[in-house]
């Protein structure tokens, strides 16, 4: 935790007079001078109180809605894809994912699909809810809940009731899904043609970020995401890998969205030691010039590689696809810098920034970009994303293996395949 307001450097999102101070603090540029004009704001509000269709607009309605404009603006004119405005519901959820936690939850993930429960292509509208991922371990996969099952009904009510497109229906199944610990919820699922009702108990859900297996001798390593433990939870399965015969890994950063900044430091640091030519995971610069030029950055970090690593002379390959992002990629990125191991599979997505969470008074959250981030060589992935030294596409997203949750085989997963071949296995 860093002070005031600062509560953690990601790269995945007040009173009225302090929290205006606080706000021409971070928004230098906005408006003519270095401060909002008060005043055209007050009008502009008063304005909505006495003369707008509606009556008795609430204040709390303007409060989010100016905090959700700056936001914008700055999407607008700096092309930020990132910042954002988080009610207090979604930074909550915010805050809990990257702790690993689902409270009241089941441990499922269900997406849009079209007929068959195959992947929509493009122009087709999804007509189905399908259970995307069930985790291993927790109360849906007990429950007999399998993935690739067809989700009907929550609690005898239908999906199809819920709203006129699948993702609407989705957001408001999550919702009748996530309920009290220990209440029990029944799901009404389509398994090969056959409708079948499974009852899960809720429970509150500690997610780890890493999971490992041996795969001969080779030591599987997947990374979900960039938690606070997620380095030396990292560790001691690296310990275990290779005392238990691991004499080379593949590291796992599919389908990673990223989390912190700190997380991914301490995972290089396991596999590169800091030298006079390998110093540093990653660079952050911030406070640039309106133009955005580099060179006129204020502020410039550089988080260097820390020792005391435990797999710094195994062959390495590191898995990624068009999901690995942020953290993943500032991992990706050192270990592909320094030579310390071969990138397979897809281009990642291309985020090269860094935000921070500001918590505001009224619970809400301002997710702000206050850095972008460059790799040992100097590089900028942002937009552009990490093309792997071995490209290879899986024909199907579903043949991805995983440890996290029911999974395929491995030999069905060409990016796993190839990561083996890389490593002579």
């Amino acid at each position: 935790m860093a002070a005031c307001y600062l509560t953690a450097l990601l790269v995945a999102n007040l009173s009225t007079s302090s929290y205006s101070g606080f706000i021409n603090r971070i928004f230098p540029h906005i408006g003519g001078g270095s401060t909002l004009d008060q005043t055209s704001i007050a009008a502009e509000w008063q304005a909505i109180q006495q003369n707008y269709v509606i009556r008795d607009v609430s204040s709390g309605l303007g409060t989010q809605g100016a905090e959700q404009g700056i936001v914008q603006v700055l999407h607008d004119t700096y092309n930020d894809r990132f910042s954002a405005y988080l009610t207090a519901a979604q930074y909550q959820e915010l805050n809990s994912t990257l702790g690993g936690r689902r409270d009241g939850s089941i441990g499922i993930a269900v997406e849009p699909r079209c007929a068959g429960g195959m992947l929509c292509s493009n122009g087709q509208s999804p007509d189905r809810a399908v259970i995307e991922d069930v985790l291993v371990n927790q109360p849906a996969d007990r429950a007999g809940i399998h993935r690739g099952d067809e989700l009907v009904a929550v609690d005898g009510t239908a999906l199809t009731s819920l709203g006129s497109d699948e993702n609407t229906r989705i957001d408001k199944a999550a919702s009748l899904v996530r309920g009290a610990v220990s209440s029990m919820v029944r799901l009404t699922v389509m398994r090969d043609g056959t409708q079948l009702s499974l009852v899960a108990t809720r429970a509150n859900l500690q997610i780890p970020s890493v999971y490992s297996k041996l795969l001969g001798h080779v030591l599987y390593v997947q990374v979900t995401g960039f938690d606070t433990d997620t380095g030396s939870v990292a560790k001691t399965q690296l310990q275990q890998g290779i005392a238990a015969g691991a004499t080379s890994i593949i590291l796992d950063l599919r389908q990673n969205g990223g989390g912190y900044v700190s997380a991914a430091q301490s995972l290089v640091s396991e596999f590169v030691a800091p030298t006079a030519t390998q110093k540093y995971v990653v660079m952050r610069k911030g406070r640039l010039a309106a133009s955005g030029a580099l060179s006129s950055a204020q502020e410039v970090s550089n988080d260097p590689i820390q020792p005391g690593g435990v797999a710094l002379k195994q062959p390495m390959v590191v898995l990624v696809d068009g999901d690995s992002a942020s953290a993943a990629e500032i991992t990706t990125a050192a270990l592909r810098d320094y030579h310390r191991a071969t990138v397979v599979g897809d281009k990642t997505f291309g985020k090269g920034s860094v935000q921070v969470d500001f918590a505001l008074p009224d619970g809400a959250d301002l997710h702000l970009t206050v850095e972008r981030w460059y790799g040992p060589h100097g590089e900028s992935i942002e937009g552009s994303g990490i093309t792997a030294d071995r490209p290879v596409s899986l024909t199907d997203p579903d043949s991805r293996f995983q440890l996290d949750a029911q999974s395929p085989p491995a030999s069905g997963d060409a990016q796993l395949q190839a990561a083996l071949a890389v490593l002579g296995s």
